[in-house]
Order: structure tokens, then sequence, then C-alpha cells
């Protein structure tokens, strides 16, 4: 009897030092500065597991945003949980979801992730490059039932937001590429946006006065800091050689902002003019 039990809980610390070998994940938090000088934490978890990262933000208008990385299908989600004002009748929070292709290499990788420690968790951090705008223009929006075609986050993410998750034709067509990914499969997930108008007489929402007809709704979405790629210098091998090594030194930081454009049917259903 005492050999059958020896033997159970051998097995359940093999078991327990084996998942968690395999399911590493870690939690970065940092002081940075926005683009208005203004100071947000950010939280960056990266599971090598997921193979993901994610990083969460409060913005100083209680605007929270939440960017997931996939690395295996290359798949970005940038979540939005907008407040609302109920004393105007409006919900409690608003969410919304953008889901777009990413190459791997525009964020260091989890595994890289995990390795990083803060000597002072208490410093304002400021990026290092500041990549610009990027204005992306969505055409789709996805049907969250379909959703695991393209990554399986996407449902976990933007379950509350069945309405209001896009993406757009360039990105489909970019994942088609990924191995894995089958076109046919990711055209099932999405249906296009169209509303019977005139680009040509398409203002955008902050600029119209008719709060029913259509126009482009813009939603800048604004990463003020993040691990973008891995550092490397360069020493001599040993004092008495010429010859240079290059190793891992400290990973360099990026900021960024997302300009998402989309048609919406009313005014009103612009959230980010609110």
């Amino acid at each position: 009897m005492i050999n059958i039990l020896k033997i159970y809980f051998l097995a359940i610390y093999f078991f327990i030092g084996y998942y968690y070998s395999y399911h590493i994940s870690c939690l970065l938090v940092v002081n940075v500065k926005n683009q208005n000088g203004g100071i947000i934490k950010e939280t960056i978890n990266a599971n090598i597991t997921d193979d993901s990262i994610t990083v969460e933000l409060q913005l100083l208008d209680s605007t929270l945003i939440t960017q997931h990385i996939d690395f295996t299908n290359e798949v970005q989600i940038v979540q939005v949980l907008l407040l609302g004002e109920e004393e105007r009748g409006q919900k409690p929070y608003q969410i919304l979801c953008f889901v777009n292709h990413i190459q791997a290499n525009e964020f260091i990788s989890p595994d890289a992730i995990t390795k990083l420690r803060q000597k002072n968790p208490g410093t304002v951090r400021v990026a290092g490059d500041n990549k610009g705008v990027f204005n992306v223009t969505i055409d789709m929006k996805i049907k969250l039932k379909d959703s695991a075609y393209i990554s399986r986050h996407v449902n976990t993410l933007c379950s509350e937001a069945p309405d209001t998750t896009f993406t757009s034709k360039v990105d489909i067509d970019k994942w088609a590429t990924v191995p894995g990914m089958y076109l046919g499969n990711l055209l099932q997930t999405v249906e296009y946006i169209n509303y019977k108008t005139s680009k040509n007489s398409l203002k955008l929402c902050r600029d119209t006065g008719k709060v029913w007809s259509h126009c482009l709704c813009t939603m800048e979405v604004s990463i003020p800091w993040y691990p973008c790629a891995l550092k490397y210098c360069k020493d001599h091998i040993g004092k008495e050689s010429s010859a240079i090594e290059s190793y891992r030194c400290g990973i360099l930081t990026c900021a960024k902002t997302i300009n998402f454009m989309y048609i919406v049917k009313h005014k009103q259903y612009c959230l980010s003019i609110e």
C-alpha cells in the first residue's frame, strides 16, 4: 500500500514539474509616459504555452486598451473598452475589437519577455523609437461563432462585441499565406460592411452635423511603450583576439499609434467622438 501511495505522489510531483516547465508565463508591470506627457501603468503578460503576449493599459480618461498578439497565427487583437455616460442613456461601457495581421518581428517573442527583469520598477519608461501613426481601413465585421479560424483568442477577448469586432480584406489575404490558415475558412468568418453610400461624399463623423447619416468613424489607439526588438552589443572575444562577437544586452522599445477607420450607419454609433 505504501509503495502504491509513493508511486502516486511521485506521479503527481513529476506532472506538476512537467506542467510548470511548459506552461510558463510572465507578468511585467511598467510605468510609462504617453504622448501627452501623462504617466500611465502598463501590464505586459507573456505566455510561452499560447505563444502570445498581452499588453493592457488604462488611459487617463479611463478607456481600457488590451493588445493581444497571437504569434502562431500572426494575429493582433486590439480591444477598446469605452466607459458610457448613464445620464445620457448610454450603456455602462461599450467594447470595440479590431483584429489585424501582424508580423512576428514587430514584437519580441514571449520567451524573451519572460526573461526581462526590472531593476527599478518605479522608473517611468519612455519608448526609444516612435513608429508614428498607422492608418488601418476596416471593411469587414467578424462573425464570432467562426472566429477560431482566425485565432481562438478572438472570441475570448471580443465575446461582448458581437457587432463591433472588425477586420479587413487586406488582413484576410495576409493570413491566407500563414502556414495552417486556409482562405476558405477565413472568408467564412467575416462579412463586408456594406452601407449604400458614396465614398466621395462620405465625411468623418466628427465633421458631419447629420446624426442619421453614414460617416467615417476613426478610433485612435496609442501604445506608448512596448518591447519591439532585442538589443545586441559587440565585444572582443578575448583580450588577445581581434575577433568580435555579438551578444544580447537588452531590448529596444517602441511606441506607435494605430488609427482604425470604418464606416458606421449613423453618427451616434461612432463611440470615439462621444
